[in-house]
């Protein structure tokens, strides 16, 4: 399929607005719809899982709304079914192989490396023709040899290089799926630039390391301390051993499990708001631009408290965490538009009769979870 240059519509002329993306998911509302999907999950062994993603993306979609127009989620849930079934299979083909032979597993694993980006193209087509705003459908411009390229030559490239081009990946697969996404016939236009990508890698692995040192030095210390306090009562530790006991013992492993939380929520949220105030800010769609203001003390705070109230409440306030995360990144967001939105979205939507469909097998219809 190709996109021609004159399915874009034409800037309009204005002034500049900024336009807010608003979310507005309450936790206590999501919560019921939450609660019921993982119950008929698992009473159903799974099978429901697919009408669950469903019911949460069309109240998801639905609670973000641009210009007062909320979003829209459309996918039929027998097709995500279909998906997950063959996940399901690739899976039980992948542990069958680990019980035959260490070679029949490299062969599935490559298997299924290979197979990756012929997924996510897919999956990707569907996830876009299930999206809508005002009513105009998104599409995904199948390009299969660019998402060889895009996901498992700089795989290969980032293994062969001992990491040292896994910024680059990133910034490859990032742009591979924004640039073929379309809204309704206008072509998403992507460009980020790759210094930032590899920037924010060298920062990250900075704070890996320093959080790393803190947590561990943290651990010996209390370790330490109850080695001290077995021997001032008397108890005989061995050489070797790590010597701690009761409390201090106890102690030392919360430090490991929030010492993980802690290094989880650094990386993934220094790494996530910088690549993707990169991404958004290189982003346009016609005549909109994008905007995302993430800030990285922000979204780690948000990724820590969260994981710390999900782990003390057994997983009941992962409602509440979805909500309050989906909230800020989204209030965020923006779109600077050079005109009326009203007028973009009826040009976008003039241009999508012009713009060919892609033809998708009902056998390939499905939803992979990319």
């Amino acid at each position: 399929m190709s996109m021609d240059a004159s399915a874009t519509p034409p800037a309009a002329s204005g002034p500049t607005t900024d336009v807010p993306l608003a979310f507005h998911g309450e936790g206590g509302e999501y919560f019921r719809i939450w609660i019921v999907n993982l119950a008929l999950t698992i009473v159903t062994l799974g099978i429901y899982s697919a009408w669950a993603k469903v019911r949460k993306l069309r109240y998801l979609y639905g609670s973000t709304t641009l210009a007062g127009s909320s979003f829209g989620y459309h996918a039929p849930p027998l097709k995500i079914l279909k998906g997950r079934i063959i996940a399901a299979l690739l899976g039980a083909t992948y542990f069958a192989a680990t019980r035959y032979s260490p070679l029949a597993t490299l062969a599935v694993i490559a298997l299924i490396g290979c197979a990756v980006p012929w997924l996510v193209v897919r999956s990707r087509m569907f996830a876009m023709r299930m999206s809508s705003w005002r009513g105009i459908r998104c599409g995904f411009q199948p390009d299969y040899a660019g998402a060889y390229g895009a996901f498992l030559g700089w795989s290969v490239l980032t293994l062969l290089t001992i990491g040292v081009l896994y910024p680059r990946a990133v910034r490859e697969r990032l742009h591979f799926v924004v640039s073929r996404t379309r809204f309704g016939g206008t072509p998403f236009v992507c460009n980020p630039r790759t210094g930032r990508f590899y920037k924010t890698a060298l920062v990250a692995l900075g704070l890996a390391l320093l959080a790393i040192t803190v947590i561990v030095m943290a651990i010996g210390a209390v370790v330490a301390a109850g080695v001290l306090a077995a021997k001032a009562k008397g108890v005989h530790v061995a050489p070797g051993a790590h010597g701690a006991h009761g409390p201090a013992l106890w102690l030392a492993q919360g430090l490991g499990v929030l010492g993980y939380l802690v290094l989880f929520s650094v990386l993934h949220g220094y790494t996530q708001s910088r690549n993707l105030n990169e991404l958004f800010g290189s982003t346009t769609l016609g005549p909109l631009r994008f905007n995302s203001r993430l800030r990285a003390h922000s979204l780690i705070g948000i990724y820590l408290t969260n994981a710390l109230g999900i782990v003390f409440t057994l997983g009941l306030y992962t409602p509440w965490a979805q909500m309050r995360l989906a909230r800020y990144r989204l209030g965020v967001t923006s779109v600077t538009a050079a005109g009326s939105l009203d007028e973009f979205a009826a040009a976008a939507e003039s241009s999508t009769a012009g713009a060919a469909g892609e033809e998708i097998s009902e056998l390939f219809d499905v939803d992979f979870g990319f």
